[in-house]
């Protein structure tokens, strides 16, 4: 179980375990970051429909409103006015909406990341937002920040805001330096002990159908460095080459494969590509990679 699962686990006893037509429940918002937008006014447009959407899903307990095929945005006002009485100023976000498409905004960023606030102030109510993959918030490609716009989004008591990151250069640039200095704290994802790496070993090992002697599950937690995904990588490798992890050399062995063509391979190579793409709008990175490849030949 990463971040984003753990995200998702918190955003669903929110939104299931609730009174949802309490006017005191807090409405959790899930919003990811992605790494591709490059314009500003796409940006803030799909902020602001993903922030009514999960809206009307919680206050009518409809799942099915977050789907994209389920309603169009045009008619998602009349949906919502026909299932519960809207307040004015979440009523408004639906003329941001227009407003956006139609470009009638002058910083659309900066109307987008401050409605929540905007709504949970004037309706004394609270809403907590759960932001997926902030470090794509500072990626070279932009030609546009949000980073400052948030500093008064995020200064709310009844909307806080949840974020999580994996790239630490870039998290430390916008966390730790500048406008949202000091209005985050911090809890790292630390690797597994060894006796829950062990008992993850156990537990893959049942899943998965095959036997794993009980002196092997603390050396292949330590052969993974404790991480969960690697875990489940390497017994399922195990099962699916037919050997047995009975020795260290059978788990250097395994690994040896998932290393270079299984799960591990395919996530430490989409990191190091999207860590390239991030570094490289210079070209410094490739001159370093050249530099380091050749020097090693």
């Amino acid at each position: 179980m990463g971040k984003t699962e753990i995200f998702k686990r918190v955003v669903n006893r929110l939104f299931f375990e609730q009174d949802h037509k309490n006017p005191n429940a807090v409405v959790p918002v899930y919003y990811k970051f992605p790494d591709d937008i490059t314009d500003r006014w796409e940006f803030s447009i799909k902020y602001v429909e993903n922030f009514i959407k999960w809206y009307i899903a919680f206050r009518t307990r409809n799942i099915d409103i977050l789907e994209e095929g389920f309603i169009t945005i045009k008619d998602l006002r009349d949906f919502a006015k026909s299932k519960f009485e809207m307040t004015p100023s979440f009523e408004r976000s639906f003329n941001l909406m227009e407003f956006l498409h139609d470009k009638a905004v002058v910083c659309p960023e900066n109307s987008a990341v401050i409605l929540p606030r905007t709504i949970s102030d004037r309706d004394d109510s609270t809403i907590v937002m759960f932001l997926d993959e902030i470090q794509n918030l500072h990626l070279p490609q932009h030609n546009f920040r949000v980073v400052g716009y948030m500093q008064d989004a995020v200064e709310s008591p009844t909307c806080p805001h949840y974020v999580t990151g994996s790239a630490m250069s870039f998290l430390f640039k916008i966390l730790g330096t500048g406008s949202l200095y000091g209005r985050f704290k911090d809890k790292h994802i630390k690797q597994f002990t060894d006796y829950y790496g062990a008992e993850l070993v156990r537990k893959a090992s049942k899943y998965n159908q095959t036997k794993i002697p009980e002196t092997m599950t603390p050396v292949i937690s330590v052969h993974c460095g404790g991480n969960p995904f690697y875990i489940n990588s390497v017994v399922e490798q195990s099962v699916e080459q037919g050997f047995e992890l009975n020795s260290e050399e059978a788990i250097n062995k395994i690994l040896a494969i998932d290393l270079s063509a299984g799960f591990i391979y395919g996530e430490l190579r989409d990191q190091f590509i999207k860590w390239i793409n991030r570094l490289n709008n210079q070209n410094i990175t490739k001159w370093i990679l050249y530099l380091v490849g050749s020097r090693n030949k």
